[in-house]
């Protein structure tokens, strides 16, 4: 795997540094979506008030966010090395950096998820809806994962995974608007369970936009490589 300058003009180094750059960029989403699927398993454990297992969780959610930012930090300084001939260098920039912001904020959910775990008792009609907001970003995470393969591979099958992305953002959005009343409704005597459950909501659909907004950029990149 070549670590040197890539000149604009010399295309077959140029293919070589991308594809390896897009590999390290599909490894990275990865483990985001290993983190995700631990909040999700964390969220379960704290409905099903198994204290000591969530508390063990969101140790792992924390390293997965540790390794996130390790590893996207080294594809970045690839980029650095590599990325001057590439003409979607400041897009994949984004990206990558994009990735570490939501694993920055998945492993803050578990906090907010933690506190949950000291003992407050969530609504149904509350938890339902986060348990859908996660299953719907990890269905995005899924596809963003899917989309880099793509784009590495098959280019023209990746604005097809964008568009799937997209249609789980309106899911987020509309789960979204639809629990942000039943919060007031339910929650608004009980301020020291209503704050925890809005930063997670709030978060969870703060992650959906962001992989939303990266599936975009990654879209008008496949679209140049059709």
């Amino acid at each position: 795997m070549t670590e040197e300058y890539i000149n604009p003009y010399d295309m077959s180094r140029f293919s070589i540094a991308e594809m390896n750059l897009l590999e390290k960029m599909r490894s990275d989403s990865r483990i985001l979506l290993n983190e995700v699927v631990e909040l999700k398993t964390m969220l379960r454990e704290i409905l099903d008030k198994d204290i000591y297992a969530a508390r063990g969780r969101m140790e792992k959610i924390r390293k997965f966010k540790e390794d996130l930012q390790a590893e996207g930090f080294k594809t970045l300084e690839y980029l650095v090395r590599t990325g001057l001939g590439l003409q979607f260098k400041d897009i994949y920039a984004e990206v990558i950096t994009g990735m570490i912001s939501i694993g920055e904020s998945a492993a803050d959910i578990s906090l907010y998820l933690d506190i949950l775990n000291s003992g407050s008792s969530v609504p149904s009609e509350v938890a339902k809806p986060i348990e859908d907001l996660i299953s719907i970003v990890e269905g995005q995470a899924k596809k963003l994962e899917e989309l880099l393969i793509s784009l590495n591979s098959s280019p023209q099958a990746a604005p097809k995974d964008a568009i799937e992305i997209e249609k789980l953002e309106e899911q987020a959005d509309e789960v979204y608007r639809n629990t942000i009343p039943h919060i007031v409704k339910n929650l608004s005597r009980s301020p020291d369970t209503m704050v925890p459950v809005m930063e997670i909501i709030e978060r969870l659909e703060g992650i959906s936009d962001t992989l939303w907004r990266l599936s975009i950029y990654l879209k008008y990149v496949a679209m140049h490589r059709v």
